[in-house]
């Protein structure tokens, strides 16, 4: 079994035919990768399409793979690149799906389904929860892209400032600030579930 061999090991063995590797590096980052261009991508509907892209291009490089960066920021931002390519195509679309936001950046977040009735609505404290988490995946929506992609990356993926800087190219200092700005935003938005 490799499951103990460095991400870096397993991509040059996959370079070099071992296709088990990549199977391992698939089922090690499968999740992650997911969940974060989930959470990065503002509709959802391409996350899927934008996960499978991800590894297509790591497949395509496969050849040209050289060890200067951890397997995991390099995948990271290919994943990002994908991303923010697929945010500007669909700035110049004019479509409105459930979780289209209705008010303009900035502004209140409401969606489309806030105004669809429930058919069963729920009173108890699971319907809470669900609201704070709503309001939570919102309040990170409506960040500006530069703080949300460090929060989600900090936050939800678990990097550390030397990670993020390496997927961005920007400088760690510049970092910190982006996600200071990014959590004030945070805790005004979120001031009512806080009790502030």
């Amino acid at each position: 079994m490799i499951t103990w061999r460095t991400d870096e090991e397993l991509m040059l063995r996959y370079r070099d035919g071992d296709t088990a590797a990549f199977e391992t590096l698939y089922r090690r980052y499968e999740k992650p990768l997911f969940d974060f261009i989930y959470r990065l991508v503002p509709d959802s509907t391409d996350t899927e399409s934008l996960f499978q892209e991800t590894f297509f291009r790591v497949v395509r490089a496969k050849r040209k793979y050289r060890v200067t960066a951890q397997f995991k920021t390099w995948l990271f931002q290919i994943a990002v690149n994908l991303c923010r390519d697929r945010t500007r195509r669909m700035k110049h679309r004019s479509h409105l799906s459930l979780s289209s936001p209705l008010a303009a950046r900035g502004e209140s977040r409401a969606e489309l389904q806030d105004f669809v009735p429930d058919p069963y609505p729920a009173v108890d404290k699971a319907a809470e929860a669900c609201e704070l988490e709503t309001a939570v995946r919102g309040a990170v929506a409506a960040l500006p892209e530069d703080e949300h992609l460090v929060v989600v990356l900090r936050e939800y993926q678990g990097m550390n400032y030397s990670e993020i800087a390496e997927i961005t190219n920007r400088p760690i200092g510049t970092l910190k600030s982006i996600n200071h700005r990014a959590h004030e935003r945070l805790r005004s938005a979120l001031a009512p579930y806080l009790g502030e």
